[in-house]
């Protein structure tokens, strides 16, 4: 009875998760005529500079930056987020697939029977470093988890291809890793700690098998991205910080803590795009960030409720920490962005709580331009927060990072 029974329950589950894909897509359907001809008449308001959400910005500026607004809000409409693939594709030798660690080397808050680790794909950029043998005390990887509200992105050329080079030729790395982490969009099972054990599995790898020191890795991240290194660096005070010097012994309990931090636009309170409405912020019309946007990362990648959005792994705002290593940390913010806020009380507080903070603010600017300067007419802004990290992390760490 249960074999006839079995084959009958299938298709009904098939069935119901086809019509909310299609009833999805129907409610954006009925809607992008509206959508669009809201999107045109901002656009037409972007003509005269005095109606721009800013006077600073050019036409182009305003016009790109409410298109990325507007696709933003797509994605939130229809739930489509990035398929991640662990086929090499046009990254070629570059893409590399990362194995998970042992289960014994996750730990405490990465320990959940729901969500477990799993391969994950890598971009190195502008190729694989050298044999651990021939690591020297000249290279310097950044390892970066990109932006993208937990629910797009893939760490690939064509989403952090720029940023990527940017970091080469103003930040001065060697190279730059960008994991491809699991995205909450991806179905529950992709929920946290999903991010956060695909970082850890990258951090170990370099440390481990590439034997690059910790102290020769920056652990950078925009946004989200920002967001999952302060999880990695709370996991780290959490669960023992070793020497940093790449000597530590294969399965022990300590993850040793990186060389500098960078944050860039660093989403520092998830649970606050569901208790807050982000319209309420006075840059609001200066930014691309949409409502549901934020609203759509905090729910999927907290589980809609199944982890405390405002808990101290996903709003660590509210709840400072400090590693016992002193790691200098470079924030940067956009004048303009929805984020500011949070983000200079984020920087004050774990600046008094002992952190070496140094925080830098572009004029002007609205989100992740470091991610997205060329696609919103920022490059420029972007480039130079990439020099001024340089500049920091050069005067705080023995980093040695190159002068392009």
């Amino acid at each position: 009875m249960a074999e006839t029974h079995a084959p009958r329950a299938r298709p009904a589950t098939s069935l119901a998760a086809r019509f909310g894909i299609l009833s999805t897509y129907f409610y954006a359907l009925l809607v992008s005529p509206l959508l669009l001809s809201h999107f045109v008449f901002n656009i037409l308001l972007c003509v005269p500079p005095w109606t721009r959400p800013t006077r600073e910005w050019s036409f182009s500026q305003a016009a790109r930056t409410r298109l990325v607004r507007l696709l933003l809000l797509c994605w939130s409409l229809t739930g489509s987020g990035d398929r991640l693939t662990l086929q090499p594709g046009r990254e070629g030798n570059r893409f590399e697939v990362m194995r998970p660690r042992p289960r014994k080397q996750y730990k405490g808050v990465l320990v959940d029977a729901a969500v477990q680790p799993t391969d994950l794909g890598a971009t190195w950029t502008p190729a694989r470093p050298p044999p651990a043998t021939l690591v020297g005390p000249d290279v310097v990887v950044a390892l970066h988890l990109h932006g993208g509200g937990y629910a797009i992105g893939s760490g690939r050329d064509k989403d952090t291809g720029y940023l990527a080079k940017t970091f080469l030729r103003h930040l001065g790395c060697t190279h730059v890793c960008t994991p491809q982490y699991r995205l909450s969009s991806g179905g529950r099972a992709n929920r946290f700690p999903a991010a956060l054990q695909d970082a850890l599995t990258a951090y170990l790898c370099l440390v481990r098998d590439k034997g690059i020191p910790a102290r020769q890795i920056i652990l950078s991240g925009d946004s989200a991205g920002a967001n999952v290194v302060l999880g990695l660096l709370r996991y780290m005070h959490e669960h023992g910080e070793g020497a940093g010097d790449g000597s530590e012994v294969l399965g022990a309990a300590a993850v040793p803590p990186p060389g500098a931090v960078a944050l860039w636009s660093p989403w520092v309170d998830v649970g606050g795009a569901l208790r807050l409405d982000m319209r309420a912020s006075p840059n609001y019309a200066t930014d691309y960030l949409h409502r549901e946007f934020g609203r759509w990362g905090a729910a999927t990648v907290s589980g809609y409720g199944a982890v405390d959005a405002g808990g101290p792994w996903l709003a660590p705002l509210l709840h400072p920490f400090k590693l016992a290593a002193d790691v200098p940390m470079f924030v940067h913010a956009g004048e303009r962005e929805v984020l500011y806020d949070d983000i200079k009380l984020f920087s004050e507080r774990y600046g008094d709580i002992g952190w070496n903070v140094h925080l830098v603010v572009s004029k002007g600017c609205s989100h992740d331009i470091i991610l997205l300067g060329p696609k919103i007419g920022f490059a420029r802004a972007a480039e130079a927060a990439a020099r001024d990290a340089r500049a920091f992390l050069s005067a705080a760490t023995d980093l040695q990072l190159r002068v392009s």
